[in-house]
């Protein structure tokens, strides 16, 4: 995770939300998600900072679960004229709106509680 925390998002931002890892991991299932910060209402936009900041905020020293099915989340920010986040996160320790994200993309910013 970065140690700067995270940029604010702008319009031309874009998210990319990827769920790798598993036991049998297949290509097929971890759909990538890219969230364009362009197409989000201001709403939206807002919840996904949010969101964001809070990701950024968690303790990355948390052991990560055990077994072998385990799975990752790897958010990545890219943004014009200006540095690139990027994290992973142990699938037990993202929240709830990284699930979200992941499963119904931009929609999910919608959701009560993401």
């Amino acid at each position: 995770m970065s140690a700067r925390g995270v940029p604010r998002l702008a319009p031309a931002s874009v998210l990319a939300v990827v769920r790798e890892g598993g036991f049998a991991a297949m290509p097929g299932l971890e759909r990538p998600r890219r969230i364009e910060c362009g197409k989000l209402s201001q709403r939206q936009r807002e919840r996904l900072q949010r969101l964001l900041e809070e990701i950024d905020r968690l303790d990355p020293g948390e052991p990560a679960a055990a077994g072998a099915d385990r799975r990752v989340f790897r958010l990545f920010l890219e943004q014009p004229e200006a540095e690139c986040w990027q994290c992973a996160l142990d699938e037990t320790q993202a929240p709830r709106g990284v699930v979200g994200l992941w499963q119904h993309g931009p929609g999910a910013l919608d959701e009560p509680d993401t």
